[in-house]
């Protein structure tokens, strides 16, 4: 077996992979940890399991001769990938794209709801009964979809090149159909 390979035997399963793929796998746990089991602030005892294979895993660091891309720190019952791997990730970059996807979503969501809700009436009186309840927010929704779908193609034809800030506190957005009301 060639120098760069590392042969892990545990008692379940046996294990050949590189150094590099080490390395993967690390990238992989790191993006797994940050992006699926701390979005679980909740319940920890769901997120148990994984954190425990995570921190098995960690525990091959030494053999893969990858020790410095885990840390151990005094006060935590776990290990954990180090800053120098996670600013040298592959994760880094997914994160970036995103978190620019997400910049993009949101953009087109919240001007989607500014526009519908202007159209509609930010606030609505108590309904009369909750089938026109029901129906207002059937027809708010389509409208959502509608208004989101338009922002969103205006916004990847355009992005913001048809912004137009007018001050430091107001600003006057061109809709798909024209110019919006805010001033």
């Amino acid at each position: 077996m060639p120098s760069q390979w590392v042969h892990l035997m545990t008692d379940n399963i046996d294990i050949s992979i590189s150094k590099d793929e080490y390395r993967l796998l690390l990238e992989f746990l790191l993006l797994a940890d940050k992006c699926v089991l701390s979005a679980e602030r909740k319940n920890f005892k769901s997120t148990a399991p994984y954190r425990a294979l995570i921190e098995k895993l960690l525990r091959y660091a030494e053999p893969f001769q990858c020790a410095d891309l885990v840390v151990d720190i005094p006060g935590l019952p776990h290990r954990m990938v180090s800053d120098s791997l996670e600013s040298k990730l592959i994760y880094k970059t997914f994160s970036e794209s995103l978190d620019e996807d997400q910049f993009w979503l949101k953009l087109a969501h919240a001007l989607a709801v500014r526009d519908v809700d202007a159209e509609l009436g930010l606030t609505r009186t108590q309904p009369k009964n909750p089938t026109e309840q029901a129906e207002f927010d059937e027809i708010r929704l389509f409208k959502l979809a509608d208004k989101h779908v338009e922002w969103r193609n205006e916004l990847l034809r355009n992005g913001l090149s048809r912004f137009e800030l007018r001050s430091p506190t107001a600003f006057d957005v061109l809709s798909p159909k024209g110019k919006s009301d805010i001033n």
